[in-house]
């Protein structure tokens, strides 16, 4: 157990049972429908709000939460507007894996490498939030581009027999729980915030003292938050730390941190391209969670040969950019995109490879050359 990061681990513990309660109450659907209400019939607005509360909320939600959540909502929307599912729900997805870079408890890839540089909330949040947020504008320009014939067609009203349907399924469930959980909330994000100056506490311990008190102040059935608690999740993180520890004692992270410190020699671009490229290719091929561990001794080898490169700490930023974008290139990219391609198919809508990557691969070569340029100008 001498290679898991404990504070990565009760982190997204900590978060999860802010997640099981907050879920029960409903609040996430009962803000997509006041969106549904709010466009008055603008298809553009209704998809654009719709994009953006996903990549908001995985900045502070569980990604596959966010799409858990939302998904099946938007999937009854556009059938509504007699509009493809896909053309909501692959964008809400991006923007899931986008957003989840704005925080360092949004996306498993910023927690990691957040707990690895031990970051405090805010430390994160001013390097990271400016990037991500920009590539999620980008995102919903590209999505109305890429969607502009679909989005044409769409009908201008929903019935208001359907409206009268989501209306009743988007009520919120509990108000004295919610009530107790926003209070909670807030508090514990404004500790996000200041906890570099209380001995830089981690956030973890943030995490876990805001989900203590929630628990201790709304009593939820035990039994049922205990179940609600991913607990496959967290053990899968236990044992990539471990494997990739064993990896790091045997040599074989440090050869292929060695090779790559020759191709990137003494020059910060080069490393950084390097870093943020190969990061954005290999998430979309493989989950970007077992990525991100086995590239952090990579990147720590970098950061210590590259002149210039320690002060700044452009490469392990680059290597959550290039972690959390990537994983939009595929379906395999990340837990949140096969997520998706579930709901969609028990929907009754099937999403090859091929055609999930069609709207994936745009979309990760420009959000991975916006990060780039950033990183490049700002570093």
């Amino acid at each position: 157990m001498i290679f898991v990061d404990w504070n990565v681990i009760f982190l997204i513990m900590g978060m999860m049972i802010f997640v099981a309660i907050l879920a029960e109450t409903n609040v996430f659907r009962w803000l997509a429908f006041r969106m549904i209400q709010a466009s008055r019939g603008r298809t553009w607005l209704l998809v654009a709000s719709l994009i953006t509360l996903t990549g908001v909320t995985s900045a502070f939600l569980n990604n596959v939460t966010a799409i858990l959540l939302l998904a099946p909502l938007s999937i009854e929307v556009a059938l509504a507007l007699n509009i493809h599912p896909f053309a909501i729900v692959i964008p809400e997805v991006l923007a899931s894996n986008i957003g989840g870079a704005i925080t360092i408890i949004g996306d498993p890839p910023s927690t990691i490498v957040g707990s690895h540089l031990n970051l405090s909330f805010s430390e994160y949040f001013v390097h990271m939030a400016p990037i991500a947020i920009l590539c999620l504008i980008a995102l919903l320009v590209a999505t109305r581009v890429m969607y502009r014939f679909e989005l044409a067609k769409a009908k201008k009203t929903i019935s208001p027999v359907l409206l009268d349907e989501l209306a009743s399924e988007s009520t919120i469930q509990d108000r004295p729980t919610l009530f107790k959980a926003l209070i909670v909330a807030t508090l514990t994000f404004v500790l996000f915030f200041l906890a570099e100056f209380f001995n830089r506490m981690p956030p973890s311990v943030v995490a876990l003292t805001g989900a203590t008190m929630l628990i201790i102040w709304v009593r939820p059935d035990m039994h049922r938050m205990i179940r609600e608690v991913d607990w496959t999740t967290l053990i899968f993180f236990i044992g990539i730390f471990i494997s990739v520890g064993a990896l790091e004692a045997s040599g074989a992270i440090g050869w292929v941190a060695r090779q790559l410190g020759q191709l990137a020699g003494e020059s910060i671009a080069r490393a950084t391209l390097l870093v943020t490229w190969i990061s954005g290719l290999a998430s979309g091929i493989v989950d970007n969670i077992p990525f991100t561990v086995a590239a952090l001794p990579v990147v720590d080898y970098l950061t210590e040969t590259v002149p210039g490169v320690l002060s700044s700490r452009v490469l392990y930023w680059a290597l959550i950019l290039g972690a959390d974008f990537g994983g939009n290139a595929t379906y395999l990219g990340s837990a949140t995109n096969i997520v998706a391609v579930g709901l969609l198919t028990q929907a009754g809508y099937r999403m090859s490879f091929g055609r999930f990557m069609r709207d994936g691969v745009p979309i990760t070569i420009l959000t991975l050359l916006i990060a780039t340029i950033w990183l490049m100008l700002r570093y």
